[in-house]
């Protein structure tokens, strides 16, 4: 089943449900969207959004490559 298609639910409050977002990569799961809301929505004051989420967890990825990959001398 592609990601498209896939849909989770992840409550981040009573009324709020999460979707995992077309095209996020497969190592992002649902759980992850929700505990990367849960941490840091309280630093936000809009509401953030899966999409948000999803950004915000690839650009750690990204950064942990860069200074994992630097040269040990």
């Amino acid at each position: 089943m592609s990601r498209s298609n896939r849909k989770y639910d992840c409550p981040t409050r009573e009324d709020a449900k999460c979707i995992v977002p077309a095209g996020t990569p497969d190592w992002i799961t649902a759980e992850l969207i929700e505990q990367t809301i849960r941490v840091w929505q309280p630093y936000y004051q809009a509401v953030l959004t899966p999409e948000e989420a999803v950004t915000m967890i690839q650009t750690v990825g990204r950064l942990y490559q860069a200074l994992s990959s630097g040269s040990s001398s």
